[in-house]
């Protein structure tokens, strides 16, 4: 089975992630916080401080996780937005609207497949600075295509 990619997936990134890292660090810099004043008030337990650290180490490693995924997604947009701007040049040269293009790809390369609307696969040449792309027929090996949107 092949994975064709839609112009909507392409031009969205969803990442559910993301939402879990923030909620992660909302509860640990409330957690340090409380744990902070309780150390802060009770100086001679150290549990507290023992506490706050930990807290504290951990918002560190959910920043380092947040930073992580979203230098991953800054590289992922530029991919996608090639592919894009790709299938934006195709539409206008088939003189069909762009979410009727789908990519095996999310990212530009010489071979990579394009679906049109009437189920015509053409397999993208690129030459070597990608200025240029040529389309020819392709025919699918495995015709069983999974549409993500």
């Amino acid at each position: 089975m092949t994975n064709f990619y839609t112009y909507q997936y392409l031009t969205r990134q969803p990442n559910k992630v993301n939402t879990v890292i923030w909620i992660t660090s909302i509860v640990l810099v409330v957690g340090a916080l409380f744990f902070a004043f309780l150390f802060l008030k009770h100086r001679d337990d150290g549990k507290y401080r023992e506490l706050t650290i930990i807290m504290i180490l951990g918002l560190l490693l959910t920043i380092t996780i947040q930073y992580s995924q979203w230098s991953k997604r800054q590289t992922s947009q530029t991919h996608n937005g090639e592919v894009v701007a790709l299938i934006k040049q195709v539409a206008q040269q088939e003189h069909i609207k762009t979410d009727q293009i789908c990519s095996n790809s999310t990212d530009l390369h010489d071979g990579m497949l394009l679906r049109l609307k009437n189920g015509q696969i053409y397999k993208v040449g690129l030459n070597s600075d990608n200025s240029s792309f040529t389309l020819q027929t392709a025919h699918l090996t495995n015709p069983k295509i999974k549409l993500l949107r």
